[in-house]
């Protein structure tokens, strides 16, 4: 059997831990409010955690967007001559950069 990958490992579990923490912190289950302590704590670790949403988002989005590109062939062929396929990584990076911008938006705006 073929072991997952650390990605979509560390996608789903943390995955999991934003959801528990989304009704944690939802302010109609007023957990927070109800805490002698460590509220502001709680807040902190659900607002790291929720950027797993955001990176497994960008990453599919990527993958979706991207679906005839294959990174192993670019970083391959950048180990032989780095010119075209550094070229082509730097674009991709581009392109996650502006899809990060979307997500950013999209979230901002609710």
């Amino acid at each position: 059997m073929k072991h997952p990958r650390f990605r979509h490992t560390y996608m789903l579990i943390g995955g999991i831990l934003v959801v528990i923490l989304y009704i944690l912190t939802d302010p109609n289950t007023g957990f927070i409010e109800d805490l002698p302590f460590g509220a502001s704590t709680i807040i902190l670790i659900s607002t790291l955690l929720k950027s797993i949403w955001y990176i497994g988002m960008l990453h599919m989005s990527r993958r979706a967007l991207l679906d005839y590109l294959d990174l192993k062939t670019l970083i391959a062929r950048a180990e032989e001559s780095p010119e075209g396929s550094g070229y082509a990584i730097i674009g991709v990076g581009l392109i996650m950069i502006a899809i990060s911008i979307c997500i950013t938006a999209a979230v901002m705006s609710n």
